[in-house]
């Protein structure tokens, strides 16, 4: 039965620590012991009349029963081994309040509270809760209980009261002995077993010396025989390792062709992907603008309606040709072309960002500021910034806290000899814990509540080590994200 109830809320992670587990099933016995106490406590109070004991039985017992479903759940065996104890002297302060104080029968019980201490924690804790019970004693010597209790709640020490309590004392005492006592007895056989087997291996370990000499013997003898095929080998070895070293030689220059040609691959196919992906995100937006402003001219009969959506088609065929001209400059780099860098006025460029961003920052009413007294204007790539930008800033208000107001701010300024771009916002944040070792690559996502593709940030990633430099993130859930792009400076 024992083993049932202990194997049942014993937690699997003490099973390997035999001083830990000894505690644990021994804190086990002493709940289990003291809900079978408080059970048969409580019948016995219909017997004495002790009404306060009755009520107090339940609740303990219901404590008991709850603490050992804590330590099945996690919690820490030292924990409980303390409120255990606790729950024990408070229950038999509350019995000595209310069965007469000093004159309480039930005081005799606090000697049980230091032994428990001693048996579940330590001797310093046993004297800690000694001396709780040598105060609670002297309290009650000066404390009437009657100026804080009703008289009626106080049961009158009689005959049968005295004698349940000091059987139930002796009924505890005898019990949790037993239970200790049986558990060191456990304790003493597994090591006079251990100390069997040991004896029984020293034996086996003699027998396999005994064969190691004689191995060790019989090596030697071979040992010339080898020393000779050894001198056979060296020589064979110095004509194959000749031959090696010039299949090495051949096979190195054959590997650092294909590393090359690789590497060239793989570049030419990441820029590939930058292209196609910077293509559709940059030329959405415009063309969206297009068409929706030609179904606005079809159905508007006003002129002055007419003359503002014409206004605003040649805005955004501006744009739209501003975009093409940015994906040409791609291409150029393509080409090593250096006519591609030009001088970039930050905050002209970001006003052009943001229009191409007021869809999203309309809808989601988010709040974007841009602080560029660090650095005003910058010479670089204007579609690797562009895109940079675009990417950070519409991650931002795509990853914005369901229960407050996107807040997007920008700063720029230089570290050493790098440009920085700082985006910074108020979102649902990431675990860098958890993601932070694959946030920059490529299709990783780590929200799935909206819609994406997981290639920003890797683009944001690949434009800044392209233009000599890197990106950095500092996040903390549900507080908000900074992601900083540096670079160099184009000359």
């Amino acid at each position: 039965m024992w083993s049932s109830i202990e194997s049942f809320f014993l937690p699997k992670n003490l099973t390997r620590d035999a001083k830990k587990h000894r505690l644990a099933t021994l804190q086990i016995k002493f709940n289990v012991v003291s809900i079978l106490f408080g059970i048969g406590y409580w019948v016995n109070t219909y017997a004495t009349g002790f009404v306060v004991a009755r009520i107090l039985m339940v609740i303990s017992s219901l404590l008991f029963l709850f603490q050992l479903f804590a330590f099945k759940w996690g919690t820490s065996l030292r924990l409980i081994s303390h409120s255990f104890v606790f729950l024990c002297w408070t229950i038999v302060v509350v019995l000595c309040l209310f069965s007469g104080g000093i004159k309480s029968y039930v005081i005799a019980w606090f000697s049980l509270i230091p032994i428990m201490g001693l048996l579940l924690l330590s001797h310093r804790a046993s004297l800690v809760w000694a001396g709780l019970g040598v105060i609670a004693i002297l309290g009650f010597h000066i404390f009437n209980p009657e100026a804080v209790v009703a008289p009626a709640l106080i049961t009158e020490t009689n005959d049968l009261l005295i004698t349940s309590l000091n059987i139930g004392l002796l009924l505890l005492i005898f019990t949790l002995s037993y239970i200790f006592y049986q558990q060191q007895g456990d304790l003493f056989d597994k090591l006079e077993q251990q100390n069997v087997d040991l004896i029984r291996n020293q034996g086996e370990i003699a027998a396999q010396n005994e064969e190691l000499v004689q191995s060790r013997e019989e090596l030697a003898s071979q040992r010339d025989k080898v020393a000779e095929q050894n001198h056979k080998i060296e020589e064979a070895r110095k004509v194959i390792e000749a031959q090696h070293q010039i299949l090495f030689e051949k096979n190195e220059d054959l590997e650092n062709q294909i590393a090359k040609r690789t590497k060239e691959l793989v570049e030419y196919n990441q820029q590939l992907e930058q292209f196609a992906f910077m293509s559709s995100h940059n030329l959405r937006a415009p063309i969206a603008r297009i068409l929706g402003l030609g179904n606005l001219l079809e159905l508007t009969n006003e002129k002055s309606d007419e003359t503002k959506i014409q206004q605003n088609l040649i805005a955004a065929a501006r744009e739209l040709d501003r975009v093409v001209k940015d994906l040409n400059t791609i291409l150029e780099i393509r080409k090593n072309n250096i006519s591609s860098v030009q001088e970039i006025d930050l905050a002209e460029e970001f006003d052009l960002i943001r229009l191409n961003l007021e869809k999203e920052i309309t809808e989601t009413n988010t709040t974007l500021t841009v602080d560029f007294s660090g650095v005003t204007s910058i010479r670089t790539v204007r579609p690797y910034l562009d895109s940079i930008a675009i990417n950070l800033i519409s991650n931002a208000i795509k990853y914005r806290h369901p229960d407050r107001k996107p807040v997007v701010e920008v700063k720029s300024g230089f570290r050493g000899d790098l440009f920085f771009l700082e985006v910074k916002d108020n979102g649902v944040g990431i675990d860098l814990d958890t993601y932070g070792h694959k946030i920059f690559t490529l299709y990783s996502r780590f929200h799935n509540h909206v819609e994406g593709k997981g290639l920003g940030l890797y683009l944001v990633k690949t434009q800044c080590e392209a233009l000599g430099g890197n990106v950095t993130v500092t996040s903390s859930l549900e507080v908000g994200t900074t992601f900083t792009a540096s670079f160099k400076p184009s000359t």
